[in-house]
């Protein structure tokens, strides 16, 4: 949280600059403040979105960019839509090409891919795969050892109910990959939850919080894009 804090705070403290440089006629060109500020902070979304690999982040900021100097860059023809357009297809199609990932996650196809709805209550492993898109899955995780939960939502609803998961080890991670969906965790009150997650043009927030006690600590980690997600404390 402090080098977020750092960074943006450094972003900001950019752009105060350069509004001062602008009035002072420093650019030859007619830029607003307005102007200069959303570049900035678009510039820090699509930094922050390179390290996470989230493409949403990536290019919806280049192509709000494109529309702001589009004079400049003699691209008036290709914006708003065009641009916005093409850079909500290629999020699309990245994302599902590459299925963003983080350390040792990944998302499979086969059995844990859920298309519709689907209810899954079955005896699971230390890792718990759930991935659905356009529609809606429920997952109950029964693990007398859970160690990490992939959980990937796209266009659809992901329900996933911890509750039945045994924590031996004392340390789990779980990590999310939501765009254009919701994703909904029931977590015991008991868990030590730390939050880790990444957000862009979404939200994540948590209901029920109760006094969580030292162990187990369940890491959450991973991108939300255009989706939200809650966690809800049972």
């Amino acid at each position: 949280m402090k080098k977020q804090n750092l960074f943006w705070g450094l972003l900001l403290i950019l752009a105060a600059v350069l509004i001062i440089m602008n009035q002072f006629g420093f650019f030859t060109a007619g830029i607003s403040m307005i102007d200069i500020l959303l570049t900035v902070i678009l510039s820090g979304i699509i930094l922050i979105s390179i390290r996470h690999i989230n493409f949403w982040g990536i290019l919806f900021p280049l192509a709000i960019i494109g529309t702001i100097y589009a004079e400049e860059l003699n691209i008036t023809e290709f914006t708003p839509w065009p641009a916005l357009l093409t850079a909500f297809l290629f999020s699309i199609g990245l994302s599902l090409i590459f299925n963003r990932h983080h350390h040792c996650f990944a998302f499979h196809t086969g059995k844990s891919d859920y298309f519709g709805s689907s209810v899954v209550n079955e005896q699971d492993d230390n890792i718990v795969q759930c991935s659905t898109s356009f529609g809606e899955c429920i997952k109950y995780v029964n693990s007398e050892n859970f160690e990490r939960a992939n959980i990937r939502c796209s266009f659809g609803e992901a329900k996933v109910y911890f509750d039945n998961a045994k924590i031996p080890s004392g340390k789990a991670d779980i990590y999310l990959d939501v765009s254009f969906g919701e994703a909904k965790l029931y977590i015991p009150k008991t868990w030590k939850v730390i939050n880790e997650v990444h957000v862009f043009l979404g939200d994540m927030n948590e209901k029920y919080r109760g006094t969580n006690s030292d162990t187990p600590v369940v890491t959450i980690h991973g991108n939300i894009s255009f989706g939200d997600a809650k966690i809800i404390y049972v």
